[in-house]
């Protein structure tokens, strides 16, 4: 039986995903606090937050947002104007509390009044020395951090002024305020790209968006130190949502599109294919804005497929003919048109492409379609649009499902390896037999060691991979640099090609070495690669390999989510002996001896060294 305090949590996260106001956050944010990380259910979270200002309003929108991505948050919160004491020392209690993240939160005002409450006439020769001392100031703060821990850091870049010190004057010279932070926040961003694992949130262009007078509050800044408007409480730890949900492999994957009234206006099926909304005139042109704005998204991987209560051949009969139409057939990797419920075709279209629930957005223009989503698939994201199409764009903008912080060439094809993973599932179906199909495929893999072209991708991977994946442990670039770059470690990738396409790659293995032991830290695959024999060519070159550096044995680990239950018995498939079994972990030996590990032979293997 559930308890209270768990039911409560459940009860305000739904509450929050329908209704996210000020108060279901922090609704959210106590019934976390209330229950232990276990009896929760969800994944920990060590976020710690340094900062200059009183940004502690936003943290329960942070914890809300994180929570709804299934990560129970930990705060630790730093001294006001106090992060010195923090990143210099390296035994504070920042480094004791061991973040997965940090966030460095400064405000300009605090941090330099020349360039902001001082600025005029007379400090304008100060204003070049001035920047550099606050470039200095981020950069010390970013290698004590960078020295110390690998967790990913959140800096900020600084809002220009709503009312220059100058007035009108400013805008007539580069050397003026407005242009002085400009320039700052340039440099600050040319400084932060030299780093690892150091982001930038874009303050600047977040108050801009949602203007001064919403932005910032002069009154609470005075009287607390506190400049976040309230009205943009939520926005600014939404901000912070968004690097960390792509930081931790969150991003959502794939966006599920109703047809009528969402792609084009109207219903085709009564209305026909010359009379639908959609072209050069409002409200025809708000349609091609949207689909401008998802073929956008399809050219940075994000599948696309199609999930509407329709004829076929009508529905067909507009994405091939239609001359406004921007997107095409060729553009969705998925279609489930016909008069079944929503709930059910959405099932199919993730068991078709291979990918949770969880990687899921479904839009629509219905209600009743949208409840009903919500209610028996709640693992998928549901945004249900209004009947005012020139809001739709702004309103898929804004919830920023798909953000990442990385765009790999494998993203930008990756609508194209499903649409191949289509024509593999044609040949396997011509085929008489499993065997058949696979030497039909000419399959060709490339495993190597890391290289810095890949760390990325490889970063990506580790990130977002569940089903095969053996650790779930999650890995930032920066770690993976830091284990490439170790004589007690080695990286591995492994690439797959077949006569079809390009897969790319598709699989990660670290493995560290103490003394004449190895020890699988992580080896997960893509699931798309899944099925062919891959992943035991994979292991077996990482077992000849780690057995020529005279390694005298080998330990693997299992630990059980809820997803990778198919992987539970991978070690004992592989020749691995269990030596430990208890709570959902699994511990499994391999001892090396005269014999060499053989791998499929319908699999040409290149291996780099």
């Amino acid at each position: 039986m559930v308890c209270k305090s768990v039911q409560n949590l459940e009860d305000t996260l739904r509450r929050l995903d329908k209704e996210p106001t000020y108060a279901t956050y922090t609704a959210v944010s106590n019934a976390i606090d209330s229950v232990s990380l276990k009896e929760s259910g969800l994944i920990p979270l060590r976020l710690a937050v340094l900062r200059n200002f009183t940004i502690d309003p936003i943290i329960p929108v942070i914890k809300g947002e994180m929570a709804l991505s299934g990560f129970y948050t930990v705060v630790y919160l730093g001294g006001y104007d106090a992060i010195s004491q923090d990143v210099f020392n390296d035994k504070s209690s920042l480094y004791e509390f061991k973040p997965d993240i940090i966030i460095l939160a400064q405000w300009l005002e605090t941090l330099s009044p020349l360039l902001t409450r001082k600025f005029g006439p007379s400090v304008s020769d100060q204003v070049n020395n001035e920047i550099e001392r606050v470039l200095n100031g981020i950069d010390e703060f970013n290698g004590a951090l960078r020295r110390n821990v690998n967790a990913p850091i959140l800096i900020n870049n600084f809002n220009i002024p709503s009312y220059p010190a100058l007035g009108i004057l400013d805008a007539q010279s580069e050397n003026h305020q407005t242009q002085a932070i400009l320039n700052l926040n340039k440099q600050i961003l040319n400084s932060i790209n030299q780093l690892q694992d150091v982001y930038l949130v874009d303050y600047m262009s977040l108050a801009a968006r949602l203007g001064s007078e919403q932005g910032v509050d002069e009154r609470y800044w005075q009287i607390g130190r506190a400049p976040i408007g309230r009205n943009a409480l939520i926005p600014f730890g939404q901000e912070y949502g968004k690097f960390i949900r792509a930081l931790n492999g969150k991003s959502r994957k794939c966006l599920i599109l109703d047809c009528d009234n969402i792609l084009w206006g109207g219903v085709v099926g009564e209305e026909g294919l010359d009379n639908i909304k959609l072209g050069e005139d409002y409200p025809g042109s708000c349609y091609k804005v949207f689909q401008q704005l998802i073929l956008n998204l399809h050219d940075r991987g994000v599948i696309l497929a199609l999930c509407s209560k329709n004829n076929d051949t009508d529905v067909l009969e507009v994405l091939n003919l239609h001359p406004d139409m921007i997107l095409r057939e060729k553009n969705f990797s998925a279609m489930q048109i016909n008069w079944e419920d929503k709930a059910t075709n959405i099932i199919r279209i993730a068991q078709e492409l291979n990918i949770g629930l969880d990687s899921l957005v479904f839009v629509d223009d219905s209600p009743f379609e949208c409840d009903l989503v919500r209610k028996q698939l709640p693992q998928v994201a549901v945004l249900q649009l209004s009947s005012e199409p020139s809001t739709f764009s702004a309103r898929l903008n804004a919830k920023s499902y798909f953000d990442t912080l990385t765009l790999s060439s494998e993203d930008r094809n990756r609508n194209k390896m499903y649409r191949a993973q289509f024509k593999r599932k044609q040949l396997y179906k011509a085929s008489g037999s499993l065997e058949e199909f696979f030497a039909k495929l000419d399959m060709v893999v490339e495993i190597g060691l890391l290289d810095s072209t890949s760390i990325a991708r490889i970063s990506q991977l580790v990130q977002k991979t569940n089903q095969f994946n053996l650790t779930t442990h999650r890995h930032s670039e920066g770690n993976i640099r830091a284990f490439a770059e170790s004589s007690e470690f080695d990286v591995f990738y492994i690439k797959l090609s077949d006569r079809i396409a390009e897969m790319g790659l598709i699989g990660v293995a670290i493995i560290k070495y103490d003394g004449k032991q190895a020890d699988i830290e992580t080896f997960l695959l893509s699931c798309r690669a899944l099925g062919r024999g891959v992943e035991d060519a994979f292991m077996a070159q990482i077992l000849n390999y780690v057995k020529e550096k005279e390694c005298t044995s080998i330990l693997g680990h299992y630990l059980a989510s809820k997803k990778n239950i198919q992987v539970a018995d991978f070690y004992g498939k592989q020749g691995f002996r269990l030596v430990s079994n208890n709570d959902g972990r699994s511990d499994w030996e391999l001892l090396f001896d005269e014999r060499a590990f053989s791998q499929p032979d319908w699999i040409k293997i290149n291996f780099k060294k």
